[in-house]
Order: C-alpha cells, then sequence, then structure tokens
C-alpha cells in the first residue's frame, strides 16, 4: 500500500510542477522615416511618399538619373518644416559626378531647400532654394 500511496503522490507532484512556457522574443521595430516628397519632372509636378532612406536614397538617384537623360527635376521634402529666416537663400553646386550631385542634393534637400537639377554637356548643375 505504501508503494501505491508513493507512486499516487508522486503523480500528483509532477502535475502541479509549473510548464515550461516558451515566450516568442519581441520583434525590434526600427523607426522609418516617412518623407513627403513634392517634385517636378519638366514642369510636371507630382508627390510621392518614401518609407526610409533607402527609398529616398533610391528616388534621388532616379531624379539625377533623369536629369542626366535631359530633364529639368527638382526636389522638395514637403515633411521639413523651415523654421529658419524667411530671406531667399540660394546655393548653386556644380560637379561632373551623379554621386557628388546626389549627396549634395540630398543634404540640401534635408535642410529645408528645393533643389532643381539639370544636366549639359557632361555637368550637374544644382540649385537650392529656400524660401
Amino acid at each position: 500500500m505504501s508503494v501505491a500511496l508513493f507512486a499516487v503522490l508522486a503523480t500528483m507532484a509532477v502535475s502541479c510542477q509549473k510548464e515550461n512556457v516558451v515566450e516568442p522574443n519581441p520583434t525590434t521595430t526600427e523607426a522609418v522615416s516617412i518623407r513627403t516628397v513634392q517634385y517636378t519632372v519638366d514642369g510636371v509636378e507630382q508627390f510621392i511618399t518614401l518609407y526610409g532612406d533607402e527609398e529616398w536614397d533610391v528616388f534621388v538617384d532616379k531624379m539625377m538619373s533623369l536629369a542626366r537623360q535631359g530633364y529639368d527635376v527638382s526636389i522638395c521634402d514637403k515633411s521639413i518644416v523651415s523654421h529658419g529666416t524667411h530671406t531667399k537663400d540660394v546655393q548653386t553646386f556644380t560637379t561632373t559626378s551623379q554621386s557628388e550631385a546626389k549627396a549634395w542634393a540630398k543634404d540640401m534637400v534635408n535642410q529645408g531647400y528645393t533643389v532643381d537639377t539639370t544636366y549639359k554637356d557632361g555637368v550637374y548643375y544644382c540649385v537650392a532654394i529656400r524660401k
């Protein structure tokens, strides 16, 4: 009888033990920058919403490629609110390198400028205007 009692108590003890619960790891969410960009290609105005830096990079690269093909392009990030002075500021930049033109345009747009880009005779002409 003591063996039977021991077996019953042992079974009850096992059933009262906590179960190992495996909880899923919480996923890490990265903050994604969202940009509403106003752009023109040969005077035709359009808007696009870009999610993250990769989409922004690809978009500006596409705009520089369009400029190289002979289109006049303009880019303005409508998501950026300018808190600067209300005087018109114009910056210019010329280069033969598409990657340099792209980097400069991205930097100026990030500062709240509208950047116009044309390409002629192997040179990118970039003009940044803050109104």
